[in-house]
């Protein structure tokens, strides 16, 4: 309770008004700010449901008829984070769907790229399928495109979407723990290794998504290689773009499942 009004209703009312004022944002000149609100407002719903999700049975396999998918969370994240994209992924026509779960949270991304390795290996053994898409989130985007083109070679995965990923480093990886932070460092030995890989790529397609509103990945757009198809939202945040069905509509428009 706040001077006698409950604290839901305090909250309520902030929800309505960012939504307001975002209906609004196109209008106004100057709009940054009601961007960064309302996406700061959704993340820290983001990471609530986040945290609940870790406690639900996990389920890595959604059924379907069309290219296989393989879904690979961040930095100390979970399979669990993908259970909305997965539905709607799936009602627009993607699947089998797979999700995959890293294990420790502080090992090297090159580690973590055998482990999404012998996961291709199984779902194309499973479906018989070499056209696999692989799609990334925060960390699980530098994992996809590391087992794309160094240990894969365009041999079973054909197309890799990265969703904030921090494709050129961001510095707020100096605050954390584990090898793998560090190799997300701007201008870390991983990341210069990574782009000179990419630049040799000529059998796997990117796509990148990424936000401007990213508290994580600084600044929002070194999630994208420009040279790439990409999109760039304004008022999602980090993790709140698992939680938009935009974000699954736009991975739908850059592929024909």
């Amino acid at each position: 309770m706040v001077q006698g009004v409950p604290c839901w209703a305090w909250f309520f009312a902030w929800i309505v008004g960012v939504k307001v004022l975002k209906f609004l944002a196109p209008h106004i000149p100057y709009n940054r700010p009601i961007y960064w609100a309302h996406a700061l407002t959704l993340e820290c719903m983001a990471f609530f449901v986040v945290f609940i999700l870790r406690f639900f049975p996990s389920k890595p396999l959604v059924l379907g008829e069309g290219r296989p998918v393989l879904l690979v969370h961040g930095y100390m994240n979970h399979p669990n984070v993908w259970w909305f994209q997965k539905k709607w992924l799936k009602s627009l026509g993607f699947g089998p769907l797979y999700t995959i779960s890293l294990g420790h949270p502080f090992q090297s991304i090159y580690r973590y790229a055998e482990i999404v390795k012998s996961k291709v290996d199984q779902i194309a053994q499973d479906t018989h399928r070499d056209d696999i898409i692989l799609i990334g989130h925060s960390m699980g985007g530098l994992v996809a495109l590391w087992c794309g083109v160094q240990l894969d070679k365009g041999r079973l995965i054909k197309d890799i979407v990265t969703i904030a990923s921090p494709l050129q480093g961001t510095p707020v990886a100096w605050l954390g723990m584990g090898p793998n932070a560090k190799e997300m460092r701007p201008k870390s030995p991983f990341i210069e290794e990574l782009h000179r890989a990419l630049k040799g790529n000529s059998l796997i397609r990117f796509q990148h998504i990424a936000t401007h509103s990213d508290q994580l990945v600084i600044p929002g757009v070194s999630a994208c290689l420009l040279e790439n198809p990409h999109y760039i939202f304004k008022d999602l945040g980090h993790a709140s773009l698992l939680f938009s069905k935009r974000t699954a509509q736009k991975i739908s428009s850059f592929y024909s499942p």
